[in-house]
């Protein structure tokens, strides 16, 4: 330990932790081209794009005070799609979001391969466990790695993580800030309830 403190003290390490970071941002497109918001009380939600591709969506919660339900002059059609999606399911009706251009090469495979099967089988008013969404995807025993995919999921809603439950369908494992009351939310909304007051 002595002769490494000696040589040569942390600067290679950090331009190593540097350059991984910047080739980690660059699979994930970021810095975002551009930026579009959509309200409808209580769901939020922002897309970010680069290059023609959905590459994160942040899902938050909206206060009917504050948040602008209507969008931009120049908002583009998948937005407009989204947003009218959106709005439906705030109100408790049946949805389906619209196909939108994800930018699926940014995820490793086996998380792009569990976060597909789920977005194709797992439809809305369903749930599954993360053990039954392992098998489903052909990789029965693996719950603890579905979960870590559903963790960095980055198109929550859209893709729908919030419908994989824990064993015995305990509510469980939401990363968004929002926590699991607005896992809960969500799965109330989509169960055919508008939101309440």
């Amino acid at each position: 330990m002595k002769s490494t403190k000696s040589t040569k003290p942390t600067k290679p390490a950090k331009r190593r932790q540097a350059l991984t970071g910047r080739a980690e941002a660059a699979e994930c497109g970021e810095p975002w081209e551009r930026e579009e918001r959509l309200a409808a009380p209580p769901l939020e939600l922002t897309l970010h794009w680069r290059g023609g591709q959905l590459v994160r969506l942040t899902l938050g919660r909206a206060e009917a005070t504050s948040a602008p339900q209507s969008l931009p002059p120049d908002a583009s059609s998948e937005a407009r799609a989204a947003h009218q999606a959106l709005a439906r399911l705030a109100a408790g009706q049946a949805v389906r979001f619209p196909d939108l251009p994800l930018c699926w090469e940014a995820l490793p495979p086996f998380t792009a391969h569990i976060l597909r099967t789920l977005l194709e089988r797992v439809p809305s008013g369903c749930t599954v466990t993360y053990g039954e969404l392992a098998a489903l995807a052909g990789h029965p025993g693996k719950a603890r790695a579905v979960g870590q995919a559903m963790a960095r999921n980055p198109w929550p809603l859209i893709v729908p993580c919030h419908r994989v439950l824990g064993a015995g369908g305990a509510l469980t494992g939401y990363t968004n800030p929002h926590g699991l009351d607005l896992k809960a939310l969500l799965l109330v909304l989509e169960s055919g309830q508008g939101a309440k007051d």
